[in-house]
């Protein structure tokens, strides 16, 4: 089955809106910035709070091997801040003197004493539950961030 962006900003507002109350920040922030970098989950996911080098994030794509240097934007600057405020105020993070390496660090029971950040399973998990639960009538994934992205740049007239 293919994957589809979502096309209706709406729809775009909703399932951000029910991931932030139906799961965590994580998954809700993950989905905010993948819709505005248009980067593949894998290299979403592997974003650190080191690669934010002040107005750009820099990354190795881990398909290509390619340095790639992408310009922050505020929506993005604040899911950033809206992240670390998340971390911050998680009182496993402080009692542990335990500072999140990764922008989506994996904080369950069983990874607290690990440095990695959440799977591609487990969002795809959280996306198809959102997208079935706000019966969305397209193939949601986590592939739809990147098309979400250029199905959007496409219509407001972009060259992609």
């Amino acid at each position: 089955m293919e994957v589809e962006p979502i096309r209706d900003m709406v729809d775009v507002k909703r399932f951000y809106n029910w991931l932030n109350e139906h799961c965590t920040v994580k998954e809700a922030e993950c989905f905010l910035i993948g819709c505005n970098l248009a980067l593949r989950a894998g290299d979403l996911l592997s974003l650190k709070f080191s690669d934010m080098t002040g107005d750009f994030i820099d990354l190795h794509e881990s398909k290509t091997g390619k340095f790639k240097r992408i310009p922050m934007t505020s929506i993005v600057e604040e899911a950033v801040w809206r992240l670390k405020n998340y971390y911050s105020s998680r009182d496993f993070y402080v009692s542990k003197k335990f500072e999140p390496v990764y922008l989506f660090q994996s904080t369950g029971s069983r990874a607290y004493h690990l440095c990695q950040p959440i799977c591609i399973q487990w969002l795809s998990i959280c996306f198809k539950k959102a997208a079935a639960e706000l019966e969305l009538d397209y193939n949601v994934n986590t592939h739809s961030m990147r098309k979400t992205w250029g199905y959007n740049a496409y219509e407001g007239g972009q060259d992609i």
